[in-house]
């Protein structure tokens, strides 16, 4: 369930040298466990398979499964609830069902510990800035406006469009010779789950 991180000290005529994995082993000191560090799939799953365990279903609303993980067992804030789901979904632990959601794996397969609560740290490795920040950072680097004169240029430019506030920052940003193709897709995708 989770992986160990080991150590091994061999001695020489140097001093100590430090390896961090196990085929650095090559006779000198046995392993030291140092910590258990999860892998964060597996407490991505974990922490999955424990929500639709408690509440004893195979599919929630979106919304049953924001307030489970907020509301119900006191886990996560809404917002970052809604995070878990979404990184369920781009994880492929989740799946959309119509208007539910349920999991893409058998949770019976997953062995959840005794009084297992996740930690906040599930939500927070390997996850990507949020969109516009990103988008607003392209509009900066690539004219001679400041961040407020870029924000009022995009909410400009999505008043007259008529168009969500990233697309107008893509427009914007593509207007001063951005390249702005690498965040089309996310885009799309951004805009279709909302």
């Amino acid at each position: 369930m989770f992986v160990l991180l080991y150590k091994t000290i061999k001695k020489d005529n140097e001093g100590e040298k430090e390896g961090a994995s196990p085929s650095s082993y090559d006779g000198g000191k046995p392993y030291e466990i140092l910590s258990p560090i999860w892998n964060r799939m597996e407490d991505l799953q974990v922490t999955l398979a424990m929500l639709f365990k408690r509440k004893g279903k195979n599919v929630l609303t979106e919304k049953e499964f924001v307030f489970s993980a907020s509301i119900d067992f006191r886990w996560f804030s809404p917002k970052d609830a809604k995070r878990l789901l979404q990184m369920g979904m781009a994880e492929g632990l989740l799946r959309e069902d119509g208007e539910y959601v349920r999991l893409a794996f058998d949770p019976a397969s997953v062995d959840v510990p005794v009084g297992f609560k996740p930690e906040q740290g599930v939500l927070s490795a390997d996850t990507p800035e949020p969109l516009f920040p990103r988008i607003l950072a392209l509009v900066v680097e690539n004219s001679v406006m400041g961040r407020r004169e870029a924000v009022a240029s995009i909410n400009r430019t999505r008043e007259r469009l008529d168009v969500e506030i990233e697309v107008a920052g893509l427009a914007v940003a593509r207007g001063y010779g951005a390249d702005v193709s690498g965040l089309l897709d996310e885009v799309r995708e951004e805009i279709l789950h909302r």
